[in-house]
């Protein structure tokens, strides 16, 4: 992968065309009194590549702070894929979460462009039904060096920024990260198997897991209490069992007595019940009593004189027919009381038989509550059921240590042989190191022939495991007799020994599908005055001879352009008042 040119719907923007080989990004003022010459956009390029190759904006990003400044913006970057064809990344700031992507057989401007191929795409999702933008790159880079990796953790170091040149092999961006981070992929592009680096950070990692657990469970038990535990254990248990016996006699005498909580409410509900049937017996028993003391129907001389009183006739045939109704209302009244009567003596025989029933329930009442307002013998119930209590959460607790110890035994038996394990991967790598390999030779002797070239002193690079068994990756200055020096302590060398690095692995595999470009910022800062133009004339012949995009950012004061062929400067930078000369082409 190639970058291809960069360019903005901003008329502004100062569109770049690159080139294969070297490419300058060239950057000068004409009064330095006036002007910073450092303010020109070259160090903004080398983060905007970044940005365009899909990098997350977070907090502490070089354009985090800067996203209103851009929010009309909308940037397109085309990469020349290994394989010919041609890739663009259209990214505004003012969706700065969603890409569009586009492959073409061919280099073109898209700014008009209304079809692509992938639309409004997020950067990255961890759904298998979301189409990721990295997914897709990495998919289309085609890369065939460090498959499993996504091109995003490897981009760092071909685009070099100026916080990124005080560790050969470590990031600023992995400066916080634990070591499985980033060191098996570096093994792995120095030719090592990163599986068992991997494998190793996992054991180890699994390893202090378990230690931490072991310290933390042995300071409260101990694996040589398990017998205790079980002595106590066995005792209790039979003391339980006592308690539980004794419990059972006392549940006999209570189920003797019958008393339980559903007989205590059976007998208040059957209480109630007969009340509520006697009451209306008597009820029933009074209303007959009145009805048969009830008085016959008027006596006939009392109508009869009544009739006389008010001087009107009583016939012969009315008094007839009175005497007449008389009789049969005697005649009913006579059926009646004996109905009643027979029903009478019926409900008070039903009375007396529900008294006596409530009596019945009144006297196991009495019972119950007797048994019940014994304390001596519920005061001692509750005791025993207390203690059988609490000896079944003495047994539990004592259970939960013993499981815990037994499960502390268990986790050491592992630990011992995740250590035995890895003592074996430990052995296996410091063997491979002994063995080395021709990968990381070939890489090592290309670095010591760059950053002699560069420097005029012998650089090297090797690998190394420390008294804890970790990899460590060191580069150095060595002396004539292979003694390394202090040199590459201070900064300068130090940025030398990185650029060497990259450049070494950017020419090695510079004949697989992999990164085939490289921005180093500010590299001229760095070198003495007298190795500038032997490092100048280095690179555009190394650029040219591996078939690699070498792309640096410099300024007048570190080189005159005169030393650079013109097709070589990709883009001119200055700095005015306005900014205009600026990347941008505005001050912000």
């Amino acid at each position: 992968m190639k970058l291809s040119r960069l360019y903005c719907d901003d008329p502004r923007f100062k569109n770049i065309k690159f080139n294969n080989g070297l490419n300058i990004i060239y950057g000068y003022v004409n009064n330095t009194n006036i002007n910073d010459p450092h303010n020109l956009g070259k160090s903004a390029l080398i983060h905007l590549i970044d940005f365009m190759l899909l990098k997350e904006v977070k907090k502490g990003n070089y354009f985090y702070n800067k996203r209103e400044v851009f929010a009309f913006h909308t940037f397109y970057l085309e990469l020349e894929l290994n394989d010919g064809r041609f890739l663009t990344i259209r990214r505004s700031f003012k969706s700065i979460t969603r890409v569009d992507i586009k492959i073409s057989e061919y280099s073109q401007e898209l700014l008009d462009c209304e079809e692509w191929d992938y639309k409004n795409l997020v950067l990255n999702s961890k759904s298998e039904k979301t189409i990721a933008a990295t997914e897709v790159l990495n998919s289309e880079l085609k890369f065939d060096i460090l498959k499993n990796y996504d091109y995003r953790k490897l981009v760092g170091y071909f685009i070099r920024t100026q916080n990124d040149y005080s560790d050969v092999f470590q990031l600023s961006k992995f400066s916080n990260s634990t070591d499985e981070v980033w060191k098996p992929f570096i093994f792995e592009l120095l030719g090592f198997n990163s599986n068992t680096l991997l494998e190793r950070y996992i054991n180890y990692s699994e390893i202090e897991k378990l230690k931490a657990k072991i310290s933390n469970m042995e300071s409260f038990y101990s694996v040589s209490d398990i017998d205790r535990i079980n002595g106590q254990i066995n005792i209790l248990s039979r003391e339980k069992d006592i308690l539980e016996k004794d419990l059972d006699s006392f549940n006999f005498y209570l189920n003797e007595k019958q008393i339980s909580q559903d007989l205590i409410k059976d007998i208040e509900n059957k209480s109630v019940e007969l009340n509520n049937h006697a009451y209306n017996l008597r009820a029933d028993i009074n209303l007959i009593d009145k009805s048969l003391n009830t008085t016959e129907f008027l006596d006939f001389e009392y109508i009869k004189e009544l009739f006389n009183e008010v001087q009107i006739y009583f016939g012969d045939q009315l008094e007839k027919s009175y005497e007449e109704l008389v009789e049969f209302n005697k005649s009913l009244v006579k059926d009646r009381k004996v109905h009643l009567t027979k029903l009478l003596v019926e409900k008070k025989t039903e009375l007396k038989k529900v008294d006596e029933e409530l009596k019945t329930l009144g006297s196991k009442r009495s019972e119950i509550l007797s048994v019940l307002n014994n304390t001596d013998v519920i005061s001692k119930y509750k005791r025993l059921r207390s203690n059988l209590i609490e000896k079944e959460r003495s047994i539990q607790g004592l259970e939960t240590q013993k499981e815990i110890i037994l499960q502390t035994r268990t986790d050491i038996k592992e630990l011992n042989l995740k250590k035995k394990l890895l003592e074996e991967i430990n052995q296996e790598i410091e063997s491979s190191i002994e063995e080395g390999n021709e990968t990381l030779n070939d890489i090592r002797y290309l670095f010591k022939i760059i950053f002699e070239k560069i420097t005029g002193k012998k650089g090297i690079i090797d690998i190394s495991t420390n008294t804890a068994s970790n990899v460590e990756f060191n580069a150095g200055i060595i002396s004539e007799k292979g003694v390394l020096t202090h040199e590459d302590e201070g900064f300068s060398y130090r940025k030398i020994l990185c650029m060497c690095f990259d450049l070494a692995i950017l020419g090695y595999y510079s004949n697989r599908s992999f990164f085939k470009f490289l921005y180093h910022d500010g590299p001229l800062e760095s070198l003495h005055e007298n190795r500038k133009e032997s490092y100048l004339d280095f690179i555009k012949e190394y650029s040219n001879e591996k078939n690699i995009q070498y792309i640096i950012s410099v300024i007048d004061s570190d080189v005159s352009k005169e030393q650079f062929e013109e097709s070589d400067i990709v883009c001119e930078l200055s700095q005015d008042n306005e900014g205009k000369g600026s990347l941008f082409g505005f001050k912000y």
